[in-house]
C-alpha cells in the first residue's frame, strides 16, 4: 500500500511538471474545446469514444515525448547529430497521433455532417 501511494505522489509529480511543459497546455486547452463538442455533437457514442481515446493518447505521447527530451538534455546539452535524432523520432510520435485525432475527426464529420453542413 506504500508502494502505491509513492508511485501515486510520483505520477502526480510528473503531471505537475508537464503542467510547465507549453506542447503540454496547449494540447490540454485544445481539450478544453474539444471534449464539450464531442458531448455536443451528433455522433455515435464508440466514435466519441475513439476520439477521446486517441485525445488521450496524444497526451501520453506527449509526455513521453517530453521525457525522452529531458533525458537527452541530461546526457548533454551541446547539439549532437544522434540525440537530434532521438528527439525528432520522439516528436514524431506525437505529429503523427496529432494527425491520426484530426483524420478521425474530419472524417467523422464527413460521415455525420454535423459541423459541415
Amino acid at each position: 500500500m506504500k508502494k502505491l501511494f509513492f508511485n501515486l505522489k510520483n505520477s502526480l509529480n510528473g503531471l505537475k511538471v508537464m503542467l510547465c511543459e507549453h506542447s503540454f497546455i496547449v494540447e490540454l486547452l485544445c481539450g478544453v474545446i474539444l471534449v464539450p463538442y464531442i458531448f455536443y455533437a451528433n455522433f455515435d457514442n464508440i466514435y466519441k469514444l475513439i476520439i477521446i481515446l486517441i485525445y488521450i493518447l496524444l497526451l501520453v505521447f506527449e509526455i513521453m515525448n517530453t521525457a525522452i527530451e529531458k533525458i537527452c538534455d541530461k546526457i548533454t546539452k551541446k547539439y549532437d547529430k544522434d540525440i537530434k535524432v532521438i528527439k525528432d523520432i520522439s516528436s514524431a510520435s506525437v505529429f503523427t497521433t496529432l494527425i491520426l485525432l484530426i483524420i478521425v475527426i474530419i472524417t467523422t464529420e464527413f460521415y455525420y455532417g454535423d459541423l459541415f453542413s
